[in-house]
C-alpha cells in the first residue's frame, strides 16, 4: 500500500512547492510587502489632527528653495491667440482662391449628363436618338422631354444637345463619329 501512495503524496509534494513558489513570484513581482497595506489601513482609520496655524516660510527658504529649483530657467507656456479651434480638421492642400462677386452671384452648374448614348436612327427627315439613363432606355425625338427634366434639342453627327430644364442650362453628349467603335 505505501507503493501505491506515494507517487500521490510526491504529486502532492511537488504542487504545493509550486504553488509557494508562484505566490512568491507574484509577490515579488508586485513589490508590496503584506503589511504595508495593514499599516496603511491604521493610518486611515486613526482621525488626523489639523495643525493650528499654517506655518509661514520666511523669505530666506523661498529664496532658498528658488535656488534650488532654479525657478528662473523655467520657461512658461505661450498661448496663441491665433491658435483658434485645434480639433478643427487640417489638411495639406492649400486653401481655395476666393470667389469673385460675378462667381458668387452666378446660377449653380447643371448636374453632369448621366446619359449613355446607344445611337441613332435617321428615317427621311426624322432623326430618333437612343439613350440609356442607369437601367432605364429612352427613345427619344427633338423636342421631346426626358423625365421632365431634359429636353432634346438639337442631334447632329458630333453631339446631342440637351437642355436641363429647372436652370435652364444647355449642355452636350459628344457621340462617337462615324466609322469610330465604342
Amino acid at each position: 500500500m505505501t507503493g501505491a501512495g506515494a507517487p500521490s503524496g510526491r504529486r502532492t509534494l511537488w504542487l504545493g512547492v509550486a504553488l509557494l513558489a508562484s505566490l512568491l513570484a507574484a509577490q515579488w513581482v508586485s513589490g508590496e510587502d503584506g503589511t504595508a497595506d495593514l499599516e496603511q489601513v491604521k493610518e486611515e482609520a486613526t482621525p488626523r489632527k489639523q495643525a493650528p496655524t499654517a506655518e509661514i516660510r520666511s523669505s530666506s527658504e523661498n529664496a532658498r528653495e528658488n535656488e534650488l529649483l532654479r525657478l528662473d530657467r523655467l520657461e512658461r507656456r505661450k498661448f496663441s491667440t491665433q491658435a483658434g479651434d485645434i480639433f478643427r480638421a487640417q489638411s495639406w492642400a492649400p486653401p481655395p482662391p476666393p470667389q469673385s462677386e460675378a462667381e458668387k452671384n452666378q446660377p449653380p452648374p447643371p448636374p453632369p449628363l448621366q446619359f449613355k448614348y446607344l445611337g441613332k436612327i435617321i428615317e427621311g427627315e426624322e432623326t430618333q436618338v437612343f439613350l440609356a439613363l442607369a437601367e432605364r432606355n429612352y427613345i427619344v425625338k427633338p423636342g421631346e422631354k426626358i423625365n421632365s427634366q431634359y429636353r432634346l434639342d438639337e442631334v447632329n453627327d458630333h453631339a446631342i444637345i440637351v437642355t436641363y430644364l429647372p436652370l435652364n442650362a444647355k449642355q452636350m453628349l459628344a457621340t462617337a463619329p462615324v466609322g469610330e467603335i465604342r
